[in-house]
Order: C-alpha cells, then sequence, then structure tokens
C-alpha cells in the first residue's frame, strides 16, 4: 500500500524508518529473547529453593523463624526503592542511542548514493565534517550510557553481593540460634548437643540462600535490560504507529508558522498538522476530472486525445499535479476521478534502473513471467526511443549490468521512455524526462506515442514539444491558474520577444558604459545621459 513511501515522503514523525525496519526490531527481538531465558531459570530456582528451606524451618517447630521471612522482605524492598530510586532512565538513552546510530547510518547511504555528485564538487570535506559530527553526537551518548552504567551496576553489586550477603548471615541464624527443642544428633556420646548436626543444616542453608540470592540478583539485574527493552520497545511501537496511521492516510508533518503579521519574521513555532485524507477518488474508465481538490488549484476535465502542457515557476504545484493524480499523494477534499492506476505512467527526470537484464528495464514494473510481447516487438520499442545500438553494445536483451551506471542520462531517459510503449498507458505523465534527450530523438519519440493513441500530459520547458500539445495548463505561483487551448505559433512569438527584450536589457548596461567612453573621448555630452542625471536628482 505504498506505506514506505507515504512515511517518507508524507509524514515527518519518523526520521529514519530504514533505521527503525532493521535495527531497531533486530535489537528488540533479541533483547527480549534474551530476557525471557535470563528470567526463567532464576524464577524457578526461587520457587525450589524457598520451597527447600520452608521445609527445614517446619522440622524445627520450636525455632524463631516468622520473622525471618518479613526482614528479607523488608530487605528485597528497601533494595528495590534504592535501585529504582537511583536508576538512570536507561529507556530514554537507549531510544537516543538508537536514533543517533540511524542518523550516521542515514549519513553514509547518503554518501554513498551521491558519491558522483560529491566528487565532482570535491565535497568530501564537507561530507566528512558531517559525518565526524553524527559520529561523536553517537559516541557522547554511547560514553553517557556507560558512565551511567557504572557507578549504577557499583551500587546493584554493593547492595546484592556485600549487603545482601550479610543479612542472609544473620537471617539463616536466627532459627537455629534460638532452636530449644529436642536435640538432633547422630552419636550422642561424641556430640551430645547435636553441633555437627546444626552445622551442617546450616551450611546447607547457607548455601542455598546463596543460590538463591544470586537468581534473586539475576533478576534484579535485569532491571536494566528491561530498561533498554522499554525505549526499543517504545521506536518499534512508534513505528508501527506511524505505518498504521499512514495506510489509513492520515498524516502528522512539523511545520513552520509565522506568528507576524508584518514583513518581518519575529516568532516562528513548530506545529504539528494531523489531516485525515478525506477527498473521494473514482476510477473511471477515460476522462481525468478534478474538482475542489486542495494543493491542486485547476479545477476541470482532461479527455483522451487532450494532449496538456503544464508550465509555470519551480515550486508552483506542477509535479505535485502528477503525484495526485497517480494516487501517490492524499487529497483532503474534493473529488477525484481518474482512471485506473493501470492506465496512468509516470516518466520522472531520473527514471528507476531496476536490478536485473536489460529486458526487465523495458517492461518494467511488469515481471518476466506477465510479459505479454515477443523479443522482436521489444527490438521495435529501443528503435522507437532510438536505443536499438544498445542490445548489441550490452550483449543482448539477457544482458544484467548495473544499468545507472551503465548507460547515460540521455539514455537511462529513452529506456524510461520506452516503457510506454510496452505498457500503451492511457495517460503517460511526464516530467522533464527528456531534459536529456536530443531535439530530433525527443520529436520522434513524442510523434510516436501521439500516433500510439497515448494522452501526453507533459512538464517541460523546452519551446520544441509546444507543437505536440492541444492544451495548456499554466501556473503562476500565487496559486491561479490558466486552462486553454495551445496556440502554438502565437506563443512562440510571444517567447522570441520575451528572448529578444532579456538581450537587449542584458546589453544595457555595456552600451552606457561605452557612451560614457565616447562622450569623454569625444568631449562632448549625451541627452540620455543628461536625462538620467536629471531623473535621478528628482
Amino acid at each position: 500500500n505504498q506505506t514506505y513511501y507515504r512515511v517518507t515522503n508524507l509524514d515527518s514523525r519518523l526520521q529514519n524508518p530504514d533505521q527503525n525496519l532493521t535495527d531497531d526490531i533486530e535489537t528488540f527481538t533479541s533483547s527480549l529473547t534474551h530476557l525471557y531465558s535470563h528470567l526463567t531459570k532464576p524464577f524457578f530456582d526461587i520457587a525450589l529453593i524457598s520451597y527447600t528451606l520452608v521445609k527445614m524451618v517446619q522440622k524445627r517447630k520450636t525455632a524463631r523463624w516468622k520473622e525471618v521471612p518479613i526482614l528479607l522482605n523488608f530487605v528485597i524492598v528497601i533494595t528495590f526503592y534504592l535501585l529504582k530510586k537511583m536508576s538512570p532512565k536507561f529507556g530514554k538513552l537507549v531510544s537516543e542511542e538508537s536514533k543517533r546510530k540511524g542518523q550516521l547510518r542515514f549519513a553514509h547511504t547518503r554518501v554513498i548514493a551521491n558519491a558522483e555528485e560529491i566528487a565532482f564538487f570535491e565535497g568530501q570535506e564537507v561530507e566528512k565534517h558531517w559525518i565526524i559530527h553524527l559520529y561523536n553526537q553517537l559516541r557522547q551518548q554511547t560514553n553517557l550510557i556507560i558512565s551511567k552504567k557504572l557507578w549504577f551496576i557499583m551500587l546493584e553489586q554493593f547492595l546484592m553481593k556485600y549487603f545482601w550477603h550479610t543479612c542472609g548471615m544473620i537471617f539463616i541464624a536466627i532459627p537455629f540460634l534460638s532452636y530449644n527443642g529436642e536435640i538432633e544428633t547422630d552419636d550422642p556420646t561424641r556430640d551430645p548437643d547435636g553441633i555437627s548436626t546444626r552445622t551442617e543444616a546450616f551450611t546447607v542453608s547457607k548455601n542455598l540462600l546463596t543460590s538463591g540470592a544470586d537468581a534473586l540478583e539475576r533478576i534484579i539485574t535485569s532491571y536494566k535490560e528491561i530498561a533498554e527493552l522499554a525505549g526499543h520497545t517504545n521506536r518499534v511501537h512508534s513505528m508501527f504507529h506511524v505505518f498504521n496511521d499512514c495506510e489509513n492516510e492520515s498524516y502528522q508533518r512539523a511545520t513552520i508558522s509565522d506568528n507576524s503579521n508584518d514583513s518581518t519574521i519575529k516568532h516562528k513555532r513548530k506545529i504539528e498538522l494531523s489531516n485525515k485524507a478525506d477527498g473521494q477518488i473514482f476510477d473511471t474508465n477515460d476522462d481525468i476530472i478534478v474538482q475542489d481538490v486542495p494543493i491542486i488549484t485547476p479545477n476541470g476535465d482532461i479527455t483522451p486525445s487532450m494532449h496538456v502542457l503544464i508550465t509555470g515557476p519551480n515550486g508552483c504545484g506542477k509535479s505535485s499535479f502528477f503525484r495526485i493524480i497517480r494516487g501517490l499523494w492524499p487529497i483532503y477534499g474534493g473529488r477525484l476521478h481518474r482512471p485506473n492506476p493501470s492506465g496512468l505512467f509516470l516518466i520522472p527526470q531520473r527514471p528507476y534502473m531496476c536490478p536485473g537484464t536489460l529486458r526487465e528495464q523495458i517492461i518494467y514494473p511488469e515481471i518476466l513471467s506477465k510479459m505479454h510481447l515477443t523479443d522482436n516487438d521489444l527490438f521495435e520499442i529501443l528503435s522507437c526511443v532510438d536505443l536499438q545500438h544498445i542490445v548489441s553494445r550490452e550483449g543482448g536483451l539477457d544482458a544484467v549490468r548495473d544499468w545507472k551506471d551503465v548507460l547515460s542520462g540521455g539514455e537511462k531517459q529513452r529506456l524510461g521512455l520506452a516503457r510506454i510503449f510496452y505498457h500503451r498507458p492511457k495517460y503517460a505523465l511526464l516530467d522533464e524526462c527528456t531534459s536529456a534527450v536530443s531535439i530530433d530523438v525527443e520529436g520522434k519519440i513524442y510523434q510516436r506515442a501521439k500516433d500510439s493513441g497515448i494522452t501526453l500530459l507533459t512538464i517541460t520547458h523546452r519551446p520544441t514539444l509546444w507543437k505536440y500539445h492541444t492544451h495548456l495548463l499554466q501556473f503562476d505561483g500565487d496559486g491561479n491558474w490558466r486552462f486553454q487551448l495551445l496556440n502554438t505559433e502565437q506563443r512562440l512569438t510571444l517567447k522570441e520577444e520575451k528572448e529578444h527584450l532579456e538581450s537587449q536589457l542584458t546589453d544595457l548596461p555595456s552600451l552606457q558604459r561605452r557612451l560614457k567612453e565616447l562622450c569623454q573621448l569625444l568631449g562632448e555630452d549625451s541627452l540620455l545621459l543628461e536625462k538620467e542625471v536629471e531623473e535621478e536628482e528628482g
């Protein structure tokens, strides 16, 4: 259900979902299984030892033993109270450590993905500085956890090794010292007072109590592990909570709201927006109809054979229009009628090259077992996008390469366009997908797509593509839009006039400087310069 895309692009609660999906789950399950095995035996030992000690005491009915359980429970309660009071918040500490591990891991992944760009710009020092900064943050957090564990373990060991041992020796001595019943002895002649029997019972009791104390110690020392498990549990629970919200199209993004009404920003505060996508999406046979959908300003219908050119300044929402039509972004109101997703095919500026053979690149996202065309058809498709030469160059359709590195930028864009000829969608959403393709090949591809009955919705800044479209959707960047028939000749005339004015205005400063030089050489004045001076003084 595109959950990962939604989590990373539409929601801001998980900073590193890849860390949550891998390391956090592995750490959580390892901690949980270790804790289970670590606690099972101690509880069994305590139950067995307690039963044995009670039976030993019951044999000496006249001994004072009722005070022992009370004192023992008192010591345990005091120990638990002190440890809980003095214990650091291991859950939050471990959760923060996992977060910083994820940030460091993401930084390394980003460097790997953008290694070529970093090398071109010689940005290794910047990346190195940032990675070292993240590493130092992780190291500081790890050292903080170790330092807090150090003194806590010292306190823990003191209470359970020395304090408990001392109290235990006193507690087991009480029943034997207070026993005034019948003397137990195996040899009344040599041991009339039963000293050896008492010593034997005392030693057995001491050993049993020591074993019980060790078992209880293992349970108490597991408190740290339980606290750490709580931190891992919180991260895993938060991950699943965000996944469920995104699956139900409920998103939260952190944004900045401006509290001032003037042009000077005096204060900014961080707010959380929780929105439920309540818009309606209807599958249709042909048309795309947009009505009152927020984020998209225009309302209107796009029918088959209505080839639409989409223009506007950067950041005005051109690509957002495609994302909402394709269903990648939710709609928070209004109605959207569109063909089945299989009738829409998006070609971005940087097409995705999947792992596999050249044949699999052409038919992506379809798998080989469902391929519905022959290899001859695929050769024909490659010729449509002027890529027939790569078949022999790379070793045939079965060749396996790292295609994102083997192919040039233009070849990758043409291979992405080849996919629309394989899938034959009703609508092709083309987002600057020919920026690295030559003009003649670009025109050939667009004309072939139109001849194949594919309706084109194109985002581009190239005037050479205007003639392949019938309608114009123009954004102005301020929330306004215009949808009209595209008059290519008129638009080209306006384009030429704009470029002519730009060239004249660009040369204006140099022409003014030359005019001043000529005036100085001739020793004359210029009426134009005198007029400009008068206007400035005025």
